[in-house]
């Protein structure tokens, strides 16, 4: 049995109403999906915000089972995890005194500047460039487990009330509370400023290890071929820790016991490039899925790392549901929908 996962970035906002032009899928050029919509399943739920959670428990797996967006990206970057060491995440951000003003577009090049900076005052940890504003690093010893903010909960806040006095490991308000000292006259932030851009001028780490495991592949749980496209996507990290196949792209004869997940990423973030890119959807991928799946799901989400993250779910066929599961198991719906067998 094929089963195809559809995951489509920000298109939420193709069903928000306005009050004077309607929906934006209203819009849309979508004969194809026009022709199923009323033989599938709707729901909506809220998600978490960080896209690795929210697939991971997506997949059914136990939340206390999460071992944090951290090792995950290390995993993905095939590095070795060490038990006895402390990863984060950390992203560089512009603070103008003590509060956050915002984000700051650096190349990776300038992020492994910056970064490096850093450690030549504090050396006792190590690092790599995940992406251009963000490292990933490690420390020897295991931290007490915090729940750091996550950076866009900083903005227009003052970071040190995001630093808890006695539960901060010192190690890392440390380097926090002296990142601005060591970066707001770095030669790289100079240049931003007379170029009137955000200096990168201070470095916030979140996303702390939570276990160091890894879990049994949803390929071994589910018995079937898993495949994710494109590798291009940033979920392609999370498909990888999950034990998806990462694939440049999709085989044209795909093997019957497969699950097939396909992440699509809007070609602009405005209600323009939404239309555009969902109307490609309909008319390059829907007729292959309708023809070569036995059941799909498309979800229609908001995006993350915001305050609240929420998607709409299109289940086909609805008569593979049954009435109990969509009373009983609405939250877990979509995924159990994916992975199941009946």
């Amino acid at each position: 049995m094929t089963v195809t996962f559809l995951s489509f970035f920000n298109g939420y906002f193709l069903f928000e109403k306005k009050r004077n032009s309607g929906a934006a899928i209203e819009k849309c050029n979508i004969e194809n999906f026009g022709l199923i919509q009323n033989r599938g399943l709707w729901i909506k739920n809220f998600v978490s915000v960080l896209p690795e959670l929210h697939y991971f428990k997506f997949f059914q797996y136990p939340e206390n089972q999460f071992p944090g967006s951290s090792i995950i990206k290390a995993l993905s970057k095939k590095i070795e995890i060490n038990e006895d060491c402390s990863y984060f995440l950390a992203d560089f951000m512009t603070v103008d005194g003590t509060r956050i003003v915002g984000n700051n577009s650096i190349s990776q090049q300038e992020t492994k500047i910056l970064a490096e900076e850093i450690r030549e005052t504090f050396d006792y940890f190590d690092f790599i460039v995940i992406k251009p504003g963000q490292i990933l690093a490690w420390f020897p010893g295991k931290f007490p487990y915090l729940k750091f903010a996550m950076p866009f909960q900083l903005i227009n806040r003052n970071y040190t009330d995001f630093l808890a006095e006695k539960t901060t490991p010192k190690t890392i308000a440390r380097i926090v509370k002296n990142s601005y000292r060591l970066l707001d006259k770095h030669p790289v932030n100079k240049v931003k400023v007379d170029l009137g851009e955000n200096p990168a001028n201070f470095l916030w780490f979140h996303s702390q290890n939570i276990k160091t495991n890894k879990i049994i592949p949803l390929s071994e749980r589910v018995k079937c071929k898993t495949i994710f496209w494109p590798e291009t996507s940033e979920c392609a990290d999370i498909a990888n820790f999950l034990g998806f196949d990462i694939v440049k792209e999709i085989p044209e004869n795909l093997d019957d016991n497969t699950l097939l997940w396909i992440d699509i990423c809007p070609q602009s973030k405005d209600l323009i490039g939404l239309i555009h890119t969902w109307e490609s959807v309909d008319k390059n991928f829907l007729p292959f899925l309708i023809e070569n799946s036995n059941k799909f799901l498309v979800e229609f989400n908001n995006g993350f790392y915001k305050d609240k993250s929420f998607c709409l779910s299109f289940l086909y066929p609805e008569n593979e549901i049954s009435f109990i599961k969509k009373i009983v198991m609405l939250k877990k719906l979509p995924g159990y929908f994916l992975i199941s067998n009946g």
